[in-house]
């Protein structure tokens, strides 16, 4: 199967920790993803609820005549009580910096009064899986986040997730796979196409 993960475009707020904090596309997020998407062609197209991944998705699939899914899973982390902070305001607490820098380097440590990095994996594999159980294997865009592309590589690639920051996904990347599951079920993918905005 051709997947395609497609970050939503800027929403102008780099710096922030917007998980489920949800500010819409600014202008230059909405060229990001029409630059992204034009002259391509996908006959699924699965997004965030967040309306910063919906409303771009929802405006492709009604230039192409079809039904958008909208899927929770594939949704932000969730930060908690730093959800619409500035990163830079939460490092300049000494105790909260301890905690966020934990928070990026275990898996299993969750934002406070939010989700652990552990826990979005394990929601964004189960839609990962979802997809590639589809009978045909027709072209996906999944127009999603940072975040949840970081966790469907982790599931599909088998990289640890404390790894994948080495990977810069900006605002407006695509990431074109080949991902499918073997005869035991077991998930696999690889890249065919990174592309930034």
């Amino acid at each position: 199967m051709r997947l395609d993960l497609l970050r939503h475009g800027t929403t102008g707020r780099d710096g922030y920790l917007d998980g489920r904090t949800d500010p819409p596309l600014s202008e230059a997020g909405w060229e990001q993803f029409r630059r992204q998407t034009q002259s391509r062609a996908w006959r699924t197209v699965v997004s965030s609820p967040l309306a910063r991944a919906r409303a771009a998705a929802e405006c492709y699939a009604l230039q192409v005549g079809i039904a958008p899914e909208i899927d929770e899973d594939w949704s932000e982390l969730h930060f908690g009580q730093w959800d619409g902070r500035k990163r830079s305001d939460i490092v300049s607490e000494p105790k909260e910096a301890a905690l966020l820098e934990a928070f990026y380097a275990d898996p299993a440590v969750a934002a406070p009064e939010g989700e652990s990095w552990a826990n979005l994996q394990v929601r964004v594999s189960r839609a990962m899986d979802r997809i590639l159980a589809t009978p045909e294997p027709a072209p996906v865009l999944v127009v999603t986040h940072g975040g949840a592309i970081r966790a469907a590589l982790a599931h599909l690639l088998g990289w640890p997730l404390h790894r994948l920051w080495s990977l810069r996904i900006h605002p407006g990347t695509r990431l074109t796979l080949e991902a499918g599951q073997g005869a035991d079920g077991a998930p696999w993918g690889e890249i065919v196409e990174i592309i930034q905005p």
